[in-house]
């Protein structure tokens, strides 16, 4: 409004009858104050916070319903993000650049460059410098400086620093801008100048200025408006004031006032036509406001499973062809990484396992109870097994930097310490039992290793020895309860799915382990009576009686010490479960027609193709324009004084036939067959989602059925392990005089290896059934458009209750209008299709 009050001060000067030098004196100032109001207009910073709050005001005029809500759709960075711009947004500094290409900015072809490339200055970082100093602000920083790895706060580093999600907020933003743009065309529009021409005639010393703009065609005034009903009216004003000098200084002021307005009657007449751009906008922004709402939920099941499984906003708007899942799917991103950790401490157990019993048959074949090629088969495998263990850590070191770098947008060399507590629950024995066990065998060794006349005070230290181990073996006994105790809470949750006859076989097992630990406590305070009945009696004639019974009690210790891992390991092994989803794949699809916002969208989206066919037959009609159009002059060398004898009023009508419409009806006729494909691309996209949702829910319930083989298959075998191991651990019978020693099997290595090799891969697997069902059930609450999401983007998790079975009132239930598909084309347009030539008809098969 300024601009516009200052040029009618102008216009009031250049109205009085002045001489040159009054021009001079009090034209020019003026003259040169509106151009420099003109020319400066508003600053880049205005510009770019004027867009932003227009396109924020669209975004949230539709952010009102619950289902589609976004509590935060600003595109600013967090100031503690790695690609935070710390610099000005309108002037930031020159980034580096390549030398080689420099030197054009600087001369090109031989001209000299812009030299204010560099006014803003050059930036030596791309990154934000201070992003690192900041992580401990949202989430939790080791002592070693590693970042506290979870899912909850891997989610808060995604949302950080993810450019992909950065990428969604800035479509959404871009799709509203559309808005107000298309909103700005059919709004009235101003338009504003001025000019100052000097003439100078030859030697005539005739010298002429002219201030102003005198023609219609470049007013110094104009606005415009469209109108809903495809009219379009132009109203301008033009101005001049001309100065003769140095002659006898005459001056000459004229002014010119005029309008013109069209309205089209037929081809491009209505408002399906005038509305047609701004309908389709607004409907986009409101189909990328849910696709926004849908990728958050993609975003978390990226960040916790690797799988986005949606697709994002998309400033073109939404298609019918929507990607569903393909009912098959596997574990990834942040869950992924730890199936991958525990598979690692699995074989470090199964390799610590194969050391120890790798040199107790060193031993037996030292005395010869076993040959060499079982010790050198055992050997072997367990450099195999070395060689398997670089392998799986080196692949889960690299899917772990690709975790850092695509998914959460953090460099590769930020060190990361990952959050178990999810898969604690597969660690079926406690490290703290592992390293008893250690200890125990580490202590037979020490004793393998004296000579036969040993003396008294080294079998004192044995038993000073094995008394140090008799506290750690009674906590391992005290650690086995808390399980048992977790293994009883579990039991309602293990009993839904199970007949009579296996809740029968299920009390039985944790009898027997309860029982089985209760045995163990009583063996325990035997073997701690008996080792003080060793450390009193030992003396110079029981030494040699002391010194054997202190081998088999350490052996006896080392059973007991396996049998309360064998119970701890049950009892874990028990405790495993998982929630039962009992929905049929009928409900299931109801449902996600119901709630997915990508199929809400897919319908607007086949909609519009629809709307595309009336836009297509409008341009097959004639063209029939009314129009109007005036102007009035001003007289007596005045600006302002207008007349009616000098005005000037124009009617007129427009007509065009429709003699040639080749490159229209060849739209037209693509029109009906894209809406057709969209409408058949559709149907075919409810199809995929019902397949994907009945494989879906296929897999779960065969990944639950799969959870209670695996588990008899890990029973079997630690069973499989714990007697295979007890042969080696047992004592070796002395050889008769003039025999050889007994020998073991010809496969009892043989045996061990499978076992031990059988135990590993029976937790991977068991745990692996557990992560996918568990993936499965994240998956199917998002393909079913029912994950709920916390303000931070957290997957809240709720029952997926079967609908069929709820008591829902009427106004709960989906309405059925907003399932159906679009009415068929109007029966209009497939006569006028029909009445098309058949070649016509043909051309139009061959338009894509």
């Amino acid at each position: 409004m300024e601009p516009a009050r200052c040029l009618t001060r102008i216009i009031g000067i250049l109205s009085m009858r002045v001489s040159p030098h009054d021009f001079g004196v009090w034209v020019m100032p003026f003259l040169l104050v509106s151009v420099v109001i003109a020319a400066s207009g508003c600053s880049r910073t205005e510009h770019r916070l004027q867009a932003d709050r227009e396109a924020y005001d669209v975004i949230a005029e539709r952010n009102d319903d619950p289902r589609w809500h976004a509590d935060d759709y600003s595109i600013e960075i967090d100031p503690r993000s790695r690609y935070f711009d710390p610099c000005d947004p309108d002037r930031p500094p020159m980034p580096s650049d390549d030398p080689a290409s420099r030197q054009y900015m600087r001369r090109v072809s031989g001209k000299k460059g812009w030299e204010h490339w560099h006014d803003d200055g050059e930036r030596v970082e791309l990154e934000n410098p201070a992003w690192r100093a900041a992580l401990a602000e949202y989430v939790e920083i080791g002592a070693d400086g590693s970042v506290q790895l979870n899912i909850d706060s891997a989610l808060k580093l995604a949302y950080v620093h993810s450019p992909s999600h950065q990428n969604q907020l800035e479509t959404l933003y871009l799709s509203a801008l559309d808005v107000t743009t298309e909103r700005f065309r059919l709004d009235t529009q101003f338009f504003g100048g001025y000019g100052a021409t000097y003439d100078r005639h030859g030697s005539l010393k005739d010298d002429q200025l002219t201030v102003g703009r005198p023609s219609t065609g470049n007013p110094a005034l104009q606005t415009r408006r469209r109108f809903a009903s495809a009219g379009e009216l132009l109203v301008g004003f033009a101005n001049s004031f001309v100065v003769d000098f140095p002659g006898n200084g005459a001056n000459f002021v004229s002014s010119i006032a005029n309008f013109s307005f069209v309205q089209p009657l037929l081809r491009g007449a209505g408002r399906d036509i005038a509305l047609e751009q701004l309908t389709f906008v607004e409907r986009a922004l409101l189909a990328n406001l849910r696709a926004y709402r849908q990728y958050r939920q993609g975003f978390y099941t990226q960040v916790a499973i690797g799988e986005l499984g949606v697709v994002g906003p998309q400033r073109g708007g939404a298609g019918t062809v929507i990607a569903g899942f393909s009912g098959q799917g596997s574990v990834g991103g942040y869950i992924g990484l730890l199936q991958q950790l525990q598979r690692i401490r699995n074989t470090e157990d199964n390799l610590s396992l194969q050391e120890r019993t790798l040199a107790r048959l060193v031993a037996f074949q030292e005395i010869g109870v076993i040959d060499l090629v079982q010790v050198d088969q055992f050997w072997q495998s367990i450099e195999n097994e070395r060689a398997n263990l670089l392998q799986i850590h080196n692949s889960f070191e690299l899917t772990l930097d690709y975790y850092k770098t695509g998914t959460l947008g953090l460099p590769p060399d930020l060190p990361i310490e990952l959050d178990d507590s999810l898969i604690r629950q597969f660690q079926l024995v406690a490290r703290e039992a592992t390293a008893v066990e250690d200890a125990i065998v580490e202590l037979q060794d020490r004793v393998g290793e004296l000579s036969d006349d040993v003396g008294i005070e080294p079998i004192r230290q044995v038993l000073k020895d094995a008394l140090e181990l008799v506290e750690p073996v009674r906590r391992q006994l005290d650690d086995v309860s808390p399980d048992l105790v977790r293994m009883e809470e579990a039991v309602p949750a293990r009993e839904q799915t199970m007949t009579d006859e296996k809740r029968k076989l299920f009390l039985r097992d944790r009898e027997g382990l309860h029982k089985g630990l209760t045995d163990l406590r009583q063996q325990f305070e035997q073997v701690q009576a008996e080792l003080e009945i060793l450390r009193n009696g030992l003396s110079e004639e029981t030494k040699d009686e002391t010194f054997n019974k202190a081998v088999v009690w350490l052996t006896d210790l080392l059973r007991l010490v396996q049998g309360s891992m064998l119970v701890q390991a049950r009892a874990r092994l028990e405790t495993v479960s998982v929630k039962t989803i009992e929905l049929d794949s009928q409900d299931a699809f109801g449902t996600a027609l119901a709630n997915r916002l990508d199929f809400m969208n897919g319908r607007a989206a086949l909609v519009d193709s629809w709307r595309s066919i009336q836009l297509d037959a409008d341009a097959l009609q004639s063209v029939l324009n009314v129009t109007a159009d005036g102007d009035i002059r001003t007289a007596r060398n005045n600006p302002v004084s207008f007349r009616g004898s000098t005005g000037n009023l124009r009617l007129g009508v427009e007509f065009d036939a429709p003699f040639t419409r080749l490159l229209e009806r060849n739209n037209y006729r693509q029109s009906l067959i894209d809406y057709q494909r969209d409408r058949r691309n559709f149907i075919q996209s409810r199809d995929s989602l019902h397949l994907g949702l009945r494989g879906l829910l296929r897999q779960i319930e065969q990944l639950r059925l799969d959870l209670e083989i695996q588990r008899r298959a890990v029973t079997i075998a630690i069973r499989r392990v714990d007697m295979t191991r007890a042969a080696f651990y047992a004592p070796v019978r002395p050889p008769q005089p003039g025999q050889r020693p007994a020998q073991f099997g010809p496969t009892a290595a043989t045996n061990l290896l499978t076992a031990l090799s059988a135990l590993r891969n029976t937790q991977n697997n068991l745990m692996g059934v557990w992560l996918n069902y568990y993936a499965a059930r994240m998956r199917l609450a998002r393909e079913l458009g029912i994950m709920m999401l916390d303000y931070d983007g957290s997957w809240i998790e709720h029952p997926i209750l079967n609908p069929s079975v709820e008591n829902s009132s009427d106004s709960d239930k989906p309405l059925i209008a907003e399932l159906s598909l679009p009415p068929a084309v109007p029966t209009e347009w497939i006569e006028l299709a029909d009445r098309l030539p058949q070649k016509v008809v043909k051309e139009a098969d061959h338009v894509d």
